[in-house]
């Protein structure tokens, strides 16, 4: 029983590990005649997020691997496929074909538009795509610190032969801040008897707490709307908990030892 127990609960911190995001940050693509555009790369072991944002009456790409429009790399596009109705304002996957000539579609599409909202002439797009999708032509995305060359386009129109602004540029992808941040919060005492005091950093927001117990049932779920906040831990049996604090951007798990 005790080596199925620390078993399990090395597969639950491994699981949360995971969650770790890197991220680009918010890019400024582009600010100049009247036009801003913007994008954001966040990648944990399992998924990828492209925010895009940029004017509403035309489209957005973005390609990832390469900071040029050379034939073979992977590029997003948003755009209105005005002669398809059904799939009006759609994220499509595509391939560079070279400078000039109109990404080919992908056989597997495999972003999924999450959303798409405008507010003041201005289009913010999120996507999402798994991670590994096993396909020859995606982009193989990091999940460490590493860089990211990618390359960019803002369209004249929905047209995707034509472009009113372009370039690339490399970001390099690195652990979320909101996440780094998480990681100094701490649980004092531990081991702990009756309670424990959960202290969290400047700066965090909506936060919502959980813990675990080593079999992975959900004994505790909470908001937190305070840095430090007391949680009381005598009905508890003694034993190694999970917990686990989640803000906007991320979450951390610690270990805590009830005596």
């Amino acid at each position: 029983m005790k080596k199925t127990t620390l078993a399990f609960l090395g597969v639950l911190l491994t699981s949360f590990a995971f969650a770790q995001t890197y991220s680009t940050g918010a890019m400024e693509l582009h600010n100049a005649d009247g036009m801003v555009f913007t994008a954001k790369v966040d990648v944990t072991s399992t998924l990828v997020t492209l925010t895009l944002n940029g004017p509403d009456d035309r489209y957005l790409g973005f390609g990832f691997g390469l900071q040029t429009m050379a034939s073979g790399g992977d590029v997003i596009l948003f755009y209105d496929d005005v002669n398809t109705p059904a799939e009006d304002f759609q994220l499509s996957d595509r391939k560079f074909l070279g400078t000039g000539q109109v990404p080919e579609i992908d056989v597997n599409q495999d972003w999924t538009l999450v959303s798409n909202t405008l507010e003041d002439g201005q289009r913010t797009v999120v996507g999402t795509r798994v991670l590994d999708t096993g396909h020859d032509d995606d982009y193989v995305f990091s999940t460490s610190d590493s860089s990211l060359n990618f390359t960019w386009a803002i369209g004249s129109s929905y047209a995707l032969d034509r472009h009113s602004a372009r370039g690339g540029s490399m970001q390099s992808l690195t652990l979320s801040q909101d996440e780094a941040a998480l990681s100094d919060f701490t649980m004092t005492p531990n081991p702990g008897r009756s309670k424990f005091e959960l202290r969290l950093p400047i700066g965090v927001s909506n936060v919502k707490l959980q813990v675990y117990d080593v079999l992975g049932k959900n004994i505790l779920s909470k908001s937190v709307n305070t840095l430090s906040t007391t949680v009381d831990v005598s009905k508890w049996n003694n034993g190694v908990y999970l917990v686990r604090v989640t803000s906007d951007n991320g979450s951390q798990t610690k270990r805590f030892v009830k005596q």
